[in-house]
């Protein structure tokens, strides 16, 4: 597994890749990385990498998204030498908090957070609120027991957040 190291304001380490960061064109970057796996617009996909890279107008990189939390199968992304996807939100939530010192978007609370001072959002599509509410839903339905497992993985996976990204300075305040 690769480890990616999320440099809040500056890039990812990539160890054994090298070292994206923001700024760079997008040729420093297929040069350091390769293809992508895929490209729509000026968003890079590096599925080998678990990571998206967008791109400003200038073709330069502007934000990097860690993407397939909390299932992470070919890579470890850190952040403040933390694990993110296997830190509860509320855990996730309290460290970058301490580390912004400033303001936080919270008007997606719950589902999503951007920490303005270091450039870092976070998200999630669904809360363990949430998968409790289908749980007792699919009960009083009659359908929880053939749709236990995937609702009973939607719960464990609801209890943390599933991208994380970084930005550039004032990428979230840009938006």
């Amino acid at each position: 597994m690769k480890t990616l190291r999320l440099e809040p304001l500056r890039g990812i380490d990539l160890n054994e890749a090298g070292y994206v960061a923001f700024g760079q064109t997008v040729q420093q970057v297929k040069l350091l990385l390769g293809e992508p796996s895929r490209a729509y617009d000026k968003q890079l996909f590096y599925d080998e990498l678990e990571l998206r890279i967008d791109l400003n107008d200038e073709d330069r990189v502007e934000f990097m998204e860690c993407i397939f939390g909390p299932c992470c199968e070919k890579t470890i992304p850190l952040i403040y030498e933390e694990r993110p996807f296997e830190l509860s939100g509320e855990a996730l939530i309290a460290l970058l908090t301490e580390k912004n010192n400033g303001i936080i978007d919270d008007t997606e609370a719950e589902y999503g957070y951007s920490f303005m001072e270091i450039s870092v959002g976070i998200y999630r599509q669904a809360t363990p609120a949430d998968l409790l509410e289908s749980i007792e839903e699919a009960k009083a339905e009659g359908t929880y027991e053939e749709d236990c497992e995937w609702l009973e993985n939607d719960l464990r996976k609801a209890n943390h957040f599933w991208t994380i990204g970084i930005g550039e300075k004032g990428y979230y305040t840009a938006l």
